[in-house]
């Protein structure tokens, strides 16, 4: 919608935000893997309790890095640990320093789509994107900076930004601001409520003629899931995709 209304105002070109958030620890998952969930509550994070939650209800058992990380970052299923491995052989490659790895799990996993979604946007009403902050200067600096100058308090990242936004005047509102909340796509809430009988119905359907391998996903989508649970959505794609196929055969 904001890409449709800058192209409908007759402009051309468009200044995009990308990179802070990746490299100088701006997400709430790098302070939930810094800090831990108990001091991101406590910091006036409450609406990401459900993400807190994928770790909060591991307490007591002693989870590496990378099986932190990766929690964080699935919206579904890991069967067979893909995501897992590619996660942790990411943060293996940051050399003990747990916010460089952080910012390379990242990298390996959620940036292409992201990207990726960005510039189809653009290019679906003829913008050009531009992303200063992933000019190769800055992002050097960003693996260079030690952490104290990314992150010092769960619910303020960027920090560098936000002492260089202080210094040029801006109002304390934006430099000092605590809440900030991403985006959460609404599909989740819409399978789980007025959705619900359709979805189920949409999925039993697959499972009556679905293969060994695919039952485990389409089982775990007819449970219930939470903001940041995409099982559901997940199985509701695989069971349009049999759907489909039993249309193209049929034909």
């Amino acid at each position: 919608m904001a890409y449709r209304k800058i192209a409908d105002l007759g402009l051309r070109v468009v200044v995009g935000g990308l990179g802070p958030d990746e490299f100088l620890m701006g997400y709430v998952r790098h302070a939930l893997a810094l800090f831990g969930p108990a001091a991101v509550l406590h910091a006036g994070l409450e609406a990401y309790r459900p993400l807190a939650a994928k770790l909060m209800h591991a307490a007591g058992e002693v989870l590496s890095p990378a099986r932190v990380v990766t929690r964080l970052v699935l919206r579904g299923p890991d069967a067979d640990g893909r995501i897992g491995d590619l996660v942790a052989d990411a943060m293996a490659r940051g050399g003990g320093d747990l916010a460089r790895s952080l910012t390379l799990a990242d990298l390996a996993t959620a940036w292409r789509p992201l990207v990726m979604t960005s510039d189809k946007l653009a290019s679906a009403y003829a913008l050009e994107r531009r992303s200063p902050y992933l000019a190769r200067d800055l992002v050097e600096l960003s693996y260079r900076l030690p952490v104290e100058h990314k992150i010092t308090d769960p619910a303020q990242g960027k920090r560098i930004l936000r002492d260089a936004a202080k210094a040029l005047g801006l109002p304390r509102e934006v430099w000092a601001s605590r809440d900030k909340l991403g985006f959460a796509s609404p599909v989740p809430s819409w399978l789980n409520g007025d959705l619900a009988a359709w979805t189920d119905a949409q999925i039993n359907t697959a499972l009556a003629d679905a293969a060994a391998a695919f039952r485990p996903l389409l089982e775990g989508g007819l449970k219930p899931g939470g903001r940041f649970d995409r099982t559901r959505m997940q199985a509701l794609m695989t069971a349009a995709w049999f759907s489909n196929q039993t249309i193209r055969a049929a034909a």
